[in-house]
């Protein structure tokens, strides 16, 4: 586990542990369980509405896609919404130790999780134009094939800077100008400015 040091105006160094990537990994699994999860109740919901649903009306079809659109919203705003109202941390976060905080070592701002979260909502889009393109007959094509590639290049680069830079940040953190840090750290009171010295010190 790598660790940085962040300079702050009182001229002290903090130091934070930079989480490994595997827990990274299983947070996010660990949010994206409780996505699915979420997301196999609202098709129910939906499925059942369409089921009850008048089609005669004009403004059913309207209705349904409003519908779809609330009941596919909590997982569209899932992270920006509990990493501002966690203290930066979503509940796959939590479960493993981890936190969004500033680059400075303070409390991430308002504005800061939402360009976090524009970037991780690229992510998803990336995902779920992929999945469409793959599932597609014209898969062959050079746009469909261009269009996957590109979507997994950008997916790969956010890979790469997570395990290569040294404060493990991914595209949305560079941007936003924030870092992931683990909260577990082990320091005991030999590692701060409180030292036993001998009756003879002389300062």
């Amino acid at each position: 586990m790598g660790a940085i040091k962040v300079p702050t105006n009182f001229n002290i160094e903090l130091e934070f542990e930079i989480p490994e990537f595997y827990r990274r990994f299983f947070a996010l699994l660990i949010d994206m369980i409780l996505e699915y999860f979420y997301l196999r109740i609202a098709i129910e919901i939906y499925s059942s509405y369409v089921r009850n649903s008048d089609f005669t009306d004009d403004g059913t079809q309207h209705n349904l896609w409003a519908i779809g659109l609330l009941l596919f919203l909590p997982i569209m705003i899932y992270h920006v919404v509990l990493e501002i109202t966690m203290n930066g941390q979503s509940i796959g976060k939590k479960l493993l130790g981890l936190r969004v905080v500033d680059e400075h070592g303070g409390k991430a701002s308002i504005s800061q999780f939402v360009i976090r979260w524009l970037l991780r909502l690229s992510d998803l889009w990336i995902v779920a134009i992929l999945l469409f393109l793959a599932s597609n007959p014209n898969f062959g094509n050079p746009e469909t094939i261009f269009i996957i590639i590109f979507g997994l290049s950008f997916l790969i680069t956010d890979i790469v800077l997570v395990v290569s830079s040294r404060k493990g940040q991914r595209i949305g953190d560079i941007l936003a100008k924030t870092i992931l840090i683990s909260l577990r750290n082990k320091s005991n009171i030999e590692e701060t400015v409180f030292q036993e010295v001998a009756d003879s010190y002389v300062p």
